[in-house]
C-alpha cells in the first residue's frame, strides 16, 4: 500500500493554476519509501509548492525497482501540472549509465522544471567494524576480500555506483547487494548484516547521532558544513571519491510552455525560501533553487560521470 500525506494549504497565489480550478490535487510522486532523503526532502518541499501554487500537494511514496516505476507513472500521466516527480540523481542519472532496459528516455519523456537541492554522500560503516577511519576500513576489508558487501536502495541507484567506485578506487572486492530502500540497509547495518553504505547525511544523521552507524568520509571535492568534521575522500587517503546526489522536480514531457514556467517559478520560490533553505542545509542538503535548464546540466554531468565508471567496470542494470 503506498503511503500518502496531504498537504493542504490557503490558496495564495492569483494566479489559478488548473488543478486548483479543477478541485484535483498536485500528486509529487516520490519513488523511494517514506524516512528515506528523498522523502525527507518532499516533505520540507511540498508545503511551501502547494501555497506557492495556491492548491494541496499530495505526495505519494512510489518505492521499488530503483524508481524506474514511479518515473514511468509521471511519464505517462497527461501533462497537466497534476502529476510530478521529486527525482534524484539514481533516476536520470544512474539508471541511465548502467544501460538499465528503462520504459523512457530520460532526455526526451520528461519536462525539467526546478533543481531543488544537491548532496553529497557519506562512508558509512557498521558499528559492528572495528575501524574508526577510511584507511582502517580499506586495510580491514582488503584481509576479508569477498566477505565484505555494501548495500544499496537498489540495482543501478546512486549508493550502488557509489560502492562501486569505493570498491574500484580502493580495489576490495566488496559485494554489492540492493535493497527495497536505505531504510532496509540501516536496519542491516545495525545488525551487521550490510559492512558500509554510501548514502546522503539527510538520511544518516539520525543513525551517525544514535551510534549505530560510523562516519568515514564524505564525497564531496572538499571540507563541507554538510558533513563538519568529516575528512573527504582525498583527505581520507582515497582521491577520487566524489559524486552527488542532486534533488529536482519533472514533470511529463509535452507540458504547455506556460504552465511549465510557472510551476517552475513557484518551484524556485519555494526553494528560495529562508526556512526551507535552513532546513534543507540540517538535512545535509546544499540548497540550489535552479530552474529547468540547472537540473537538465546537473543530471546530464553526473549521468556522463557515471557512465565512465559503468564501462569500466561492466556495470549492468540487471546484476
Amino acid at each position: 500500500m503506498n503511503r500518502r500525506s496531504f498537504l493542504t494549504l490557503p490558496v495564495l497565489s492569483a494566479l489559478p493554476h488548473p488543478a486548483a480550478a479543477q478541485g484535483r490535487p498536485t500528486r509529487l510522486i516520490v519513488p523511494f519509501p517514506a524516512g528515506g532523503a528523498t522523502d525527507a526532502v518532499s516533505r520540507l518541499f511540498a508545503p511551501l509548492l502547494a501555497q506557492r501554487m495556491g492548491t494541496t500537494v499530495v505526495i505519494e511514496n512510489r518505492p521499488g525497482a530503483g524508481g524506474v516505476p514511479a518515473a514511468e507513472l509521471v511519464v505517462r500521466a497527461p501533462a497537466d501540472g497534476l502529476t510530478l516527480l521529486l527525482a534524484t540523481s539514481s533516476i536520470h542519472s544512474t539508471a541511465p549509465a548502467t544501460g538499465a532496459n528503462l520504459p523512457y528516455d530520460v532526455e526526451k519523456d520528461f519536462t525539467p522544471l526546478a533543481l531543488i537541492g544537491a548532496a553529497p554522500s557519506l562512508v558509512l560503516v557498521s558499528r559492528t567494524v572495528p575501524v574508526d577511519d577510511l584507511r582502517g576500513f580499506i586495510a580491514w576489508a582488503k584481509a576479508r576480500r569477498g566477505q565484505v558487501n555494501y548495500g544499496s536502495s537498489g540495482v543501478a541507484t546512486t549508493p550502488h555506483l557509489n560502492g562501486a567506485l569505493l570498491d574500484s578506487l580502493a580495489d576490495l572486492g566488496m559485494v554489492h547487494v540492493p535493497y527495497r530502500g536505505t531504510g532496509a540497509v540501516y536496519a542491516e547495518l545495525l545488525r551487521g548484516d550490510v559492512h558500509v553504505l554510501l548514502d546522503v547525511p539527510a538520511t544518516a544523521a539520525s543513525h551517525i547521532a544514535a551510534g549505530t552507524v560510523k562516519a568515514l568520509a564524505v564525497t564531496s571535492a572538499r571540507e563541507t558544513p554538510l558533513a563538519p568534521g568529516i575528512p573527504t575522500g582525498e583527505a581520507a587517503g582515497l582521491p577520487g571519491l566524489v559524486s552527488e546526489t542532486w534533488f529536482g522536480i519533472f514533470g511529463p514531457a509535452n507540458m504547455p510552455p506556460a504552465l511549465a514556467a510557472r510551476i517552475t517559478e513557484a518551484s524556485r520560490a519555494a526553494a528560495s525560501d529562508p526556512d526551507l533553505r535552513a532546513r534543507l542545509l540540517g538535512l545535509g542538503v546544499d540548497p540550489r533553487a535552479g530552474d529547468g535548464a540547472a537540473l537538465a546540466e546537473a543530471a546530464r554531468v553526473e549521468r556522463e560521470r557515471w557512465t565512465g565508471l559503468v564501462r569500466r567496470l561492466n556495470i549492468r542494470a540487471t546484476e
